[in-house]
């Protein structure tokens, strides 16, 4: 950390909360934008800052570090060779530039330069850096920023449909302490939690709400193809959700009873049709879609962060000793790899400070599941989660993913940051469906 850190964070800060006053007057009509945007935004920059601040003087490295690394010589060839620099950042085919390899190899980041994923993400990262003099702190805390305005976004977007949820919906989109800190820094994650609520939230107001067309469709198309450039299989994951959703929304608009009975199975069994026709045309036409290429990641996965975990920390679990990626092996260990998901890592699990909190917050999500869908009252869980369309959006999405991270992660340092997409949602789920069974009235 230089002294042009020291002086540009603080100066950064404040265009970033003057920009944000500025969205707020913007849309000082919407109560939730008044009452919780500086609020949360507070709690992101504290995560941003604290992501720095303990990559820099507690790990003293690091991916966010090295993507940092190999960012750096852009923004130098920017002003050297300002064509060649654009050109690489806002075109996804070239390679790392030339001129700029030599200082990511000498720093040990070299490994970076060798996938899609990474170089998406040094791209986005590069583009962002232009603006931010080079600064390490600074670019974290724009990056923070960047992802915090369309996570709002799908805040305000749930708390319009359920504008009595709306604390518990500032609590699960905002405060969850995970998510705010993974998904604060220079990463993928960081990307990827921005890029999937930008994603449902364009999706739900171009199918359902049918509001800003254009712009809608534009964000689609850009959050979709950085989603397919940094981890292709969450398209898997949200298609499904998104098309289950619409279904059991148009449902739900036939005022007769009898129509709504037939139309169920109807809706449910044309959206997983088409969430099935999706994912095997995309498998035929992208070959790194197909199931051999994603059976093949998932093993290279499965060695490489059980390596990690065994070596780094003590963070590795297990499945078993017999974890195949066939589809009857997948099948055999999902429940047992969505339970390590969502409620890992478990007490007799815990090895140091972080797994400590992550461990604590697992069994406060886990206290909530219990009480939402083990109670006396259970069973009129299994009627809300066909009727209620955002329900159904959720459980998908939840258990492919959580299915998909539990089967490959195997440790703890990797899953708790991969997860943190569906924590949210794992909120919604719970918050919703407590509300519909406490109100089966309730519109």
């Amino acid at each position: 950390m230089d002294v042009i850190d020291i002086i540009l964070l603080p100066v950064y800060l404040g265009l970033i909360y003057l920009f944000a006053n500025f969205i707020k007057g913007k849309n000082s009509g919407n109560a939730i934008y008044q009452r919780y945007y500086m609020r949360g935004l507070n709690y992101k920059m504290l995560g941003s800052i604290g992501f720095a601040f303990i990559y820099l003087f507690y790990y003293r490295g690091g991916d966010t570090i090295n993507f940092y690394i190999t960012m750096k010589p852009l923004y130098k060839l920017f002003f050297r060779d300002p064509g060649t620099c654009l050109y690489f950042v806002l075109t996804p085919f070239p390679g790392y530039p030339l001129e700029c390899f030599y200082d990511a190899y000498s720093h040990g980041a070299s490994y970076l330069l060798r996938g899609t994923a990474s170089l998406t993400t040094i791209r986005i990262g590069g583009l962002v850096n232009l603006f931010c003099f080079n600064s390490y702190i600074v670019c974290t805390v724009v990056f923070g920023f960047i992802s915090y305005i369309f996570i709002f976004r799908a805040f305000a977007l749930f708390s319009s449909l359920y504008p009595r949820l709306e604390k518990q919906f500032a609590i699960a989109f905002l405060m969850i302490p995970s998510v705010v800190f993974w998904g604060s820094g220079v990463s993928k994650d960081t990307i990827m939690l921005g890029a999937i609520f930008l994603f449902i939230t364009s999706f739900y107001q171009l199918v359902i709400s049918k509001k800003n067309i254009t712009v809608n469709v534009i964000w689609l198309i850009i959050s979709g193809f950085t989603i397919s450039s940094i981890r292709g299989f969450i398209l898997f994951s949200i298609i499904p959700g998104l098309l289950l959703m619409t279904a059991i929304y148009y449902r739900s608009a036939f005022k007769s009873g009898l129509l709504r009975i037939i139309a169920g199975p109807v809706f449910l069994g044309a959206g997983a049709l088409l969430s099935f026709l999706f994912i095997q045309g995309l498998g035929n036409s992208v070959q790194s879609y197909n199931v051999d290429a994603l059976t093949q990641k998932a093993e290279g996965f499965h060695s490489w962060h059980t390596y990690l975990g065994e070596t780094q920390g003590g963070s590795a679990y297990s499945l078993g000793d017999d974890v195949d990626y066939s589809l009857a092996g997948i099948l055999r260990k999902a429940p047992l790899a969505l339970v390590i998901c969502l409620f890992g890592p478990f007490p007799w699990q815990i090895r140091n400070a972080v797994m400590l909190l992550s461990g604590i917050e697992s069994l406060v999500f886990l206290f909530f599941v219990f009480r939402v869908f083990f109670t006396g009252r259970a069973y009129r869980a299994v009627n809300v989660l066909f009727l209620d369309h955002i329900v159904m959006l959720c459980i998908p999405i939840i258990i492919i993913i959580g299915i998909a991270i539990g089967m490959t992660s195997f440790n703890y340092g990797a899953l708790v940051r991969y997860r943190i997409p569906i924590q949210p949602l794992l909120a919604v789920l719970l918050i919703v469906t407590n509300y519909r069974i406490n109100n089966p009235n309730a519109n």
